[in-house]
């Protein structure tokens, strides 16, 4: 079917009607006042993109723009009318528009991804992260970690939605905690499935979340010594020493990583890190000729290191 070209024209704010296949779904109050403000000084510079359905304009580009538009009372906005897209167009659309500009927020994005996912099943194409990545134009890692989002539970997808209304300095709750989450929960798939034996993954979690919201863990990157735990055996710790320790974690409230961490492979990681290091010394030291004059400092340090290492190779 031949298309029309896209045409700029002067259109009401009150004819246009925002497009229900944006995945940007939050619109932060602090920033709209920003953004009404030049508006209001120097009006709008940059055309929305429009297409037309009937009577009626739907945004392909601009809803924050528009928004101030209807705010101001603007009598017209600079818009650029396209023609109209299919459902599947529309969504690819508005993925390539707006992706190369902002990171959305992952929530809104995993969810307009699901959709792009149904669309494409329904016509028979692959509907796998790495599919979703090339038709979007998203990162293949950010859409794994949008993909992620979508197993939680709904009340937790719902909380990033509501969390991601607020002033970014003054949310707490974000994709962030759930991606490292989910991070260490395919650690333990793949280096300690024993322990998903003894709690299911949604309990895993719902209380490596809860952890974090009660404070016991207060810090989204400590998941990543979850990770560790479930490679004990590359720190030379046994697994079986590893396994009922992060299934207590799961199932113990106020146990925290820190507590787990410590009761299994720290101090074999310590040693990894040191026996690393002593490699590094010797090796420099190997580098100085013999009879080479050593500053006072430099002998001190040497007549110090041979002191621990006498102690320490005491038979």
């Amino acid at each position: 079917m031949a298309r029309s070209i896209a045409t700029l024209q002067e259109i009401s704010p009150d004819r246009i009607h925002p497009n229900p296949d944006n995945p940007r779904l939050v619109f932060r109050e602090d920033e709209m006042r920003e953004l009404m403000d030049s508006i209001h000084e120097v009006g709008i510079k940059v055309p929305v993109s429009l297409y037309q359905d009937g009577t009626k304009f739907v945004l392909l580009d601009g809803e924050r723009r528009w928004r101030c538009a209807k705010r101001l009372n603007l009598s017209a906005v600079p818009a650029i009318v396209q023609p109209k897209p299919t459902k599947l167009e529309n969504l690819l659309m508005m993925f390539n528009i707006h992706n190369v500009r902002v990171d959305w927020d992952p929530m809104p994005m995993a969810l307009k991804l699901r959709e792009v996912g149904e669309l494409l099943e329904k016509q028979g194409q692959l509907t796998n992260a790495k599919a979703l990545a090339a038709v979007t134009g998203v990162p293949l890692a950010s859409v794994r970690r949008a993909l992620d989002l979508l197993d939680l539970p709904q009340k937790y997808q719902h909380l990033l939605l509501k969390e991601a209304e607020k002033p970014r300095n003054e949310q707490r709750i974000k994709a962030d905690l759930f991606i490292e989450v989910y991070k260490s929960l395919h650690a333990v798939e793949r280096h300690a499935p024993e322990v998903l034996q003894a709690v299911s993954k949604p309990k895993y979690v719902e209380s490596m979340v809860q952890k974090y919201v009660d404070g016991v863990i207060d810090n989204v990157v400590g998941y990543r010594e979850v990770s560790k735990i479930a490679r004990a055996e590359l720190a030379g710790v046994d697994k079986k020493e590893a396994v009922p320790v992060l299934v207590r974690l799961v199932k113990e409230k106020s146990y925290s990583i820190t507590d787990a961490y410590r009761d299994t492979v720290q101090a074999a990681y310590e040693r990894r890190d040191l026996l690393t290091k002593l490699e590094g010394v010797a090796t420099r030291l190997s580098e100085i000729k013999t009879g080479t004059r050593l500053s006072e400092q430099m002998q001190a340090a040497l007549e110090g290191l041979r002191t621990e290492i006498d102690r320490l190779l005491v038979r």
